[in-house]
């Protein structure tokens, strides 16, 4: 009887252990990457011990995890960047963090001029730089702005930085010189004691070189001129510069992304479009087509789910090589679900869905053709000796004498080098002729037979291409 009361006590940690996953559509038109993401929320009823586990994972195109790891606070964000590498956030040092495809942190990033680092977004670019943004709550008087405002008031700013590989500050941005914090509208008549009005959650750098900041709060995607910090563009929300052709604006969007020749995918949450349908609200993944002489914004393609899903918050649209889309409906919890990811082609065909529990939130879902490498441990520097072209990890062995960097076969002339009383010790065999002053060629020996280079202090065979043999030490 007592055994069966254990088992019972402990049955609700194992009831609330698992959020599974299923996949309900894989089709062969679906693209041939590795799916990643981090999942996060609780089971229904979790209440611990402890925090929930929140795994970073890797699924293979058909749906099966390939890798899963759970690192705690680690783990936000978890995507491969331009630069090749795995980055992600960590909610503790509040920094972002650089694994290599063997699985080795080679860097963390974290904001200059005492900033911190907000999770939301991180670039890891091409040429080695980086772009992270930060929230900057401050102090601010809104009794002076507007009638009935709180002298005590903390309003949200946004910084922006990006940094070069050895994490020299480059560039930085304060929207506290571009935006106004009555630019949003959802906090008038802005009495509030905290107001968030900017929220940025996604950054991207457009095809000519300058970024895309996605504002939630503002409903806003703003695009800022690289080196000036000058905004260029205001796009949705109350300043916005564009008319809206055959659509209706975009609300609390996320992972704005530029795909060229002024076409723009986003996911929009739709946390307002009800107010545009007359139905309840729905979540989508849009492209826009730009006209920045006509200043227009035409939508040129969308997805709505069949089952007109609705995520308030997270969420993330990507662009697949193939053409097809990506959508992550990271939060379904209105509908006790845990999230729905969804690949469409062009058309708007499913070819592929993968269905979260209750708990199974995501931020973010996307696909990359990356997965991390089985370790070959050897010499990896090419300047060595013995560099080994199928080694992928060092392992210490590398051998850096002088003149490693020389072919193996040298031009030779015995009777010089030998001219240093030092330097010639024991010749065999007696076939050598002492004075032979033709230039060999040779290879060289060590003791136990194998070959190597030439090092100074160390008893060597030399073995030339006519089958003579020599033995001798340089001594320094």
């Amino acid at each position: 009887m007592r055994k069966f009361i254990i088992i019972l006590l402990f049955f609700p940690f194992f009831l609330f252990s698992q959020i599974n996953y299923n996949i309900t559509v894989n089709s062969l038109d679906s693209w041939n990457g590795n799916l990643f993401y981090q999942r996060g929320g609780n089971p229904p009823g979790w209440t611990g011990p402890g925090p929930y586990p929140k795994p970073v994972k890797i699924l293979d195109s058909n749906g099966v995890e390939i890798f899963s790891e759970n690192w705690q606070k680690k783990g936000w964000d978890f995507k491969v960047n331009d630069n090749n590498k795995i980055s992600y956030y960590d909610r503790i040092s509040k920094g972002w963090f650089i694994m290599d495809s063997l699985q080795n942190e080679v860097d963390s990033v974290y904001c200059a001029n005492g900033y911190i680092a907000d999770n939301h977004d991180f670039l890891a670019l091409q040429n080695g730089n980086y772009v992270l943004f930060a929230y900057d709550a401050q102090p601010y008087a809104m009794d002076t702005i507007v009638p009935g405002g709180d002298p005590n008031a903390v309003v949200e700013g946004l910084i922006i930085q990006e940094m070069d590989s050895n994490h020299n500050l480059i560039f930085e941005w304060k929207s506290w010189d571009h935006f106004h914090v009555t630019d949003n509208q959802y906090f008038a008549p802005w009495t509030a004691a905290n107001i968030p009005f900017i929220h940025a959650n996604s950054i991207d750098i457009d095809f000519d070189g300058h970024f895309l900041v996605s504002c939630r709060n503002l409903d806003e995607i703003t695009k800022i001129h690289r080196t000036s910090g000058e905004i260029i563009w205001r796009w949705g929300g109350s300043q916005n510069d564009f008319t809206f052709i055959n659509d209706y604006p975009f609300t609390h969007q996320h992972t704005i992304s530029s795909l060229g020749n002024n076409r723009y995918l986003m996911y929009d949450n739709g946390n307002f479009s009800s107010q545009y349908l007359g139905t309840s609200n729905i979540s989508r993944a849009v492209e826009y087509l730009l006209d920045t002489v006509l200043m227009t914004a035409e939508k040129v393609w969308e997805f709505v789910h069949p089952d007109s899903l609705y995520t308030p918050s997270i969420g993330s649209a990507q662009r697949l090589p193939n053409g097809n889309t990506l959508i992550n409906f990271g939060n379904l919890q209105a509908l006790n679900k845990g999230s729905i990811v969804t690949e469409v082609d062009s058309s708007g065909q499913i070819v592929f869905q993968l269905e979260y529990d209750e708990g199974g939130n995501l931020y973010r879902a996307q696909k990359f053709d990356w997965f991390f490498y089985t370790p070959v441990f050897g010499c990896i520097d090419t300047s060595a000796c013995n560099y080994d072209s199928s080694a992928n990890t060092d392992d210490g062995s590398c051998d850096l004498p002088n003149g490693c960097g020389d072919p193996l076969y040298q031009e030779y002339d015995p009777f010089v080098t030998c001219s240093n009383p030092l330097d010639c010790i024991n010749l065999i065999p007696t076939g050598i002729v002492e004075g032979y002053d033709e230039n060999l060629n040779f290879e060289i020996f060590d003791l136990k037979g194998q070959k190597t280079y030439f090092k100074s202090n160390d008893l060597l065979i030399y073995i030339f291409k006519n089958g003579l043999v020599r033995k001798k030490i340089i001594i320094d």
